[in-house]
């Protein structure tokens, strides 16, 4: 059986749950954290969560993950038929992870941690934020969905916000949703659907247990 590795507090371990559950495929979770030891880099070379498991073998990178999780199972489709729009939606995911996810998580360590702010990161990561929003505004349709219909950008989409969101009123005092026209309403669709408010639903419960054990 696939097994999906990582923790559900991490938002591109959920990325792949939710692309999962949305295809209705059959899979095993197995907790993992992200790990240097031997065994765990024999499954996720980098050490990083997620990993999938298959009768293949392994592969690691959430972007190659949802590839060959819409490769493999054809139906419902979460990428266009075609090409061009596919590649369109991919254009979209690229923006969300590079410059959204990757600058907001600078700032994990001081919203999550209580490590100290960095100034470097305060100064660097919004002109990224900015440019990165100001992509998706030219972009995306939000009819109703980032790029029309329901695709994998969404499910990027709802599980990059979810953290970039707060991590931006905290240290920007800025609600970075929006500044979107239209993200808003899209972000709770696709947290809405069914794999949507499953994956939401665990990723909160995670998050809580995690905040609790830490202050503990």
């Amino acid at each position: 059986m696939t097994k999906l590795y990582g923790f559900a507090v991490s938002n591109y371990y959920n990325m792949v749950k939710f692309a999962l559950l949305e295809k209705g495929a059959k899979f095993e979770e197995v907790a993992a954290m992200p790990s240097q030891e031997n065994d765990y880099k024999a499954k996720s070379p980098m050490g990083k969560v997620p990993c999938l498991e298959t009768d293949k073998g392994f592969l690691s990178e959430t972007n190659v993950i949802l590839e060959y999780i819409e490769a493999s199972h054809a139906s419902p489709a979460l990428l266009p038929a075609d090409a061009f729009a596919a590649a369109k939606v991919r254009e979209v995911m690229k923006v969300i992870e590079l410059y959204i996810e990757l600058p907001a998580r600078r700032h994990y360590g001081e919203l999550f941690f209580g490590a100290p702010r960095s100034q470097a990161a305060f100064d660097e990561a919004r002109p990224v934020l900015e440019n990165g929003v100001n992509a998706l505004k030219a972009l995306c349709s939000f009819k109703p969905f980032l790029c029309g219909n329901f695709s994998l950008a969404d499910i990027m989409a709802a599980h990059t916000f979810i953290y970039a969101q707060p991590v931006a009123q905290a240290i920007y005092g800025w609600d970075l949703v929006a500044a979107v026209p239209g993200l808003g309403a899209a972000l709770e669709a696709t947290n809405a659907r069914a794999a949507g408010a499953k994956v939401m639903a665990d990723q909160q419960a995670a998050l809580k247990a995690f905040q609790e054990q830490a202050k503990g």
